[in-house]
């Protein structure tokens, strides 16, 4: 017995030994000389503005997009986005008349699919639908982006007929939630309404007030409202997304505004491109973020208030409470983990950040294969500049030589965050997690060697349209990023700040809200800024014949990646690369070569 209790104590010892010895925690291989990545002027652009690159890699024929609207409208930005994303070419104009007058000089007059802003066109014009009309005839798909006056529908047969609307039933009704099908974006089918008022105050931001359309013989719908006071069948239900097909094309109705935000529009145009053809295969970036920001936090501050409310002090709550969990909600996962250190809240106090507690978080968030990132936060007045040489004078006098490849702005400005981004301190930063802009774009570059990647939702609260949102991202990108801001935490606002409130409701939230999507791989967000760079930088032609698709790709760096969605059949093998099954007839591809021959069955 004595012999056995001595070999588990030296197996026990030497685990920590090897633990300790194989921990390279001192430094941080993501950062790297940033001008040697791939840089902004190296990423295709299939928009329509200066910076349009139209010909990629190949001289070959790219689908062509076109849009009608105001050019500074969201739907043109979401638009313009999801073309370059998709490496087709975009067109806008800002009528139909002048898409009339152009088309042919532009040699727009065949596009893939029309994008239409309703608000910006002229609905009185007798000529405007009987144009509609003619486009679909000839095989465009068209993209309603919002709806004219119920009123102006209601008074037009021919319209009723183009967007496959049989009657208008109330001008508005107010529905109670919404009901999202199955097989349109990826993550399922699911109904967006709460079972109490406390949800409803918590979780409810859907457009639950809109005009009430029932659908034609022949429509698909992907979205209604439902009731909880009205006895309907299905198809009386007032519809909110749908298709109605005309001839050799479908015409996509958005009944609200969710094609004008840049996260949920980009799904929408995805999951419409593929219910229109047999197949589509398009690149993506395939990285499901975890970012814990404002921890840990290193200086022992608040204290009444952490001793008032966790019995606890800041150093103690953060290693104690928040670590185990912290740690427990990521491994539960299927997602990447990065940590966005704040050395100090407030910068004007005497508490200062402590280097043991510093050094024990670099060793367990390196056992735990994290990243850790600097963050912006400051609670005082301290001008950025000054809190960053804090943070450097601390970080260099504790681990002498490290540098951060990721920050996290925490709502700086545009010229604050440039500012920062050119010092000394934040040379190495190659990605900065950013805040969700529903007015930009998802992932992008910052600055010519800098990427930006958004925030996707808040792992604490999740609401309804936050979860439409990462259906929607996960449909056009397989791209996550949920955050856990923790200062609501270490400097609350309200008693509802909690720390055991906010990381229980961010544990199940990860746990429930993502499991649709675990096909996709856990990245750290520099990891993830590396395949966004290849994502933006990569072209690739596709082409099928019989029962083989044929991929080629151009780019920076293998492996790149790209959904598959067919409309029957699944995989029989692939080479040149590898493949995953994500649900019912989408597939990831794995592309590892410059050629792929994926084979149906």
């Amino acid at each position: 017995m004595t012999a056995v209790m001595m070999v588990v104590l030296f197996l026990f010892q030497f685990t920590n030994i090897a633990l300790e010895s194989w921990n390279d925690y001192e430094s941080n291989s993501y950062a790297v000389d940033r001008k040697f990545l791939p840089p902004k002027s190296g990423v295709y652009r299939g928009g329509d503005g200066e910076e349009v690159i139209e010909e990629g890699v190949w001289d070959v024929t790219r689908d062509i997009i076109v849009y009608i609207g105001g050019m500074d409208e969201p739907v043109r930005k979401v638009t313009n986005a999801w073309s370059a994303y998709t490496k087709k070419q975009i067109k806008s104009y800002t009528t139909l008349e002048e898409y009339e007058d152009l088309k042919q000089e532009d040699k727009t007059d065949s596009p893939q699919m029309m994008v239409i802003n309703s608000n910006d066109i002229n609905w009185s014009e007798m000529e405007t639908i009987g144009q509609l009309q003619d486009y679909v005839k000839s095989g465009i798909d068209l993209v309603f982006s919002g709806l004219p006056d119920a009123s102006v529908i209601n008074e037009s047969r021919r319209l009723k007929s183009l967007l496959g609307i049989r009657d208008v039933k109330e001008e508005e009704t107010t529905v109670a939630g919404l009901h999202l099908y199955e097989g349109f974006l990826l993550g399922g089918e699911i109904v967006y309404q709460a079972k109490d008022e406390a949800e409803f105050q918590l979780r409810q931001d859907m457009e639950l007030q809109f005009p009430w359309y029932t659908l034609a013989a022949g429509t698909k719908a992907y979205m209604k409202g439902v009731y909880t006071d009205k006895n309907l069948e299905e198809e009386e239900c007032p519809a909110v997304i749908w298709r109605n097909r005309q001839g050799r094309a479908y015409v996509y109705v958005v009944n609200g505004a969710y094609m004008e935000d840049a996260a949920a529009g980009l799904g929408l145009l995805s999951a419409m491109w593929a219910q229109s053809e047999e197949y589509v295969i398009y690149p993506v970036i395939n990285a499901q973020n975890m970012v814990i920001a404002n921890y840990p936090g290193l200086a022992e501050e608040n204290k009444g208030e952490m001793i008032r409310r966790y019995n606890r002090t800041m150093l103690e709550m953060m290693r104690y409470n928040a670590w185990p969990a912290i740690v427990a909600a990521y491994q539960r996962s299927t997602m990447g983990l990065s940590c966005m250190l704040a050395p100090q809240y407030d910068y004007e106090d005497d508490n200062y950040p402590n280097q043991a507690e510093f050094l024990y978080y670099m060793k367990r968030l390196s056992e735990q294969m994290a990243e850790v990132g600097l963050s912006g936060e400051s609670i005082s007045k301290t001008p950025l500049e000054d809190k960053l040489k804090e943070d450097a004078r601390f970080i260099e006098g504790t681990i002498p030589g490290y540098q951060f490849a990721s920050f996290y702005e925490n709502n700086l400005s545009e010229k604050e965050l440039s500012e920062a981004l050119s010092g000394e301190t934040l040379k190495a930063v190659r990605t900065v997690v950013t805040g969700y802009d529903g007015n930009k774009e998802v992932i992008g570059y910052e600055s010519e060697h800098v990427t930006r990647q958004s925030v996707i939702s808040d792992g604490f609260r999740h609401t309804f349209f936050e979860d439409f949102r990462v259906k929607a991202v996960e449909t056009a990108l397989a791209y996550t990023n949920v955050l856990a801001d923790m200062d609501r935490a270490a400097a609350p606002e309200s008693e509802n700040d909690t720390f055991h409130k906010i990381i229980s409701d961010f544990g199940w939230n990860i746990q429930h809200y993502w499991d649709g999507f675990q096909s996709f791989e856990g990245t750290t967000v520099s990891e993830s800024d590396e395949r966004i760079r290849n994502f933006l930088a990569m072209d690739y032609t596709e082409s099928r014949e019989n029962d083989s698709i044929r991929l080629q790709v151009a780019g920076p760096n293998m492996p790149v990646w790209f959904l598959l969605r067919l409309g029957e059949g699944t995989i029989k093998d692939v080479t040149g690369g590898s493949w995953k099954k994500v649900e019912a007839q989408v597939y990831l591809i794995q592309a590892e070569e410059p050629e792929v021959i994926i084979r149906i069955k």
